[in-house]
């Protein structure tokens, strides 16, 4: 059996994982996959920007799972991220971070950029932050939400609309999955957002432990 290794969860995650098949560990050291998950904003000191009025960043968690990340970087175990877990892996693999975007805080579609087949999936959103990945990450799923973005770059604020939002991506490099929706919520919501989780897992079986 396939084990996992949640950090910072509760059990809305551990019953995700065991409906498709996992187990639970609590040692990092037999883990197969190790998984971050949602909670507070990353603090944009780990990518270099200033912080935005609306950024809400806890250091402590920061340290204590860029820790974690290097270990199972260390043990080369897979790393998956759930909402802030997914951008917390992008800044951990080079990306950045747009410290405040509209139209994410509710359910809307997600398009599939690995298949012609059923591409489009309804998703939970509960961010106001949203990745900007870097140059090395492979593009899984996006968005078109067209909400507004803004960032801190030095010390200026600036806005952009675009029709593509980024919404997951792998890492090569770091062997990181980011899945920025709440596959978890399929739990206690039921049908109405299981082909997120089966997609969530279809990215973990056929990226993460390729």
């Amino acid at each position: 059996m396939k084990l996992v290794y949640i950090i910072s969860g509760g059990p809305a995650y551990n019953r995700l994982f065991e409906r498709f098949g996992w187990g639970v560990t609590k040692n990092i050291e037999e883990a197969s996959l190790v998984l971050f998950t949602g909670g507070e904003d990353v603090s944009p000191k780990l990518y270099g920007d200033n912080q935005h009025p609306t950024t809400f960043c806890n250091m402590t968690r920061d340290e204590a799972e860029m820790a974690l990340f290097k270990e199972a970087r260390s043990r080369k175990i897979p790393v998956v991220g759930i909402c802030r877990g997914a951008q917390f892996l992008n800044v951990m693999s080079g990306g950045r971070m747009y410290q405040h975007v509209s139209a994410h805080t509710r359910d809307h579609i997600l398009i599939d950029a690995t298949t012609d087949v059923d591409k489009e999936v309804l998703v939970s959103s509960t961010h106001h932050q949203m990745m900007m990945p870097s140059d090395n990450a492979i593009i899984l799923a996006t968005a078109s939400e067209q909400g507004s973005r803004q960032w801190f770059d030095g010390t200026t604020a600036k806005r952009d609309v675009s029709e593509e939002d980024i919404e997951v991506v792998y890492y090569p490099e770091t062997n990181a999955l980011c899945f920025q929706p709440h596959p978890e919520m399929s739990q206690s919501h039921g049908d109405q957002y299981g082909a997120m989780a089966r997609l969530f897992f279809k990215y973990v079986r056929n990226w993460s432990l390729t």
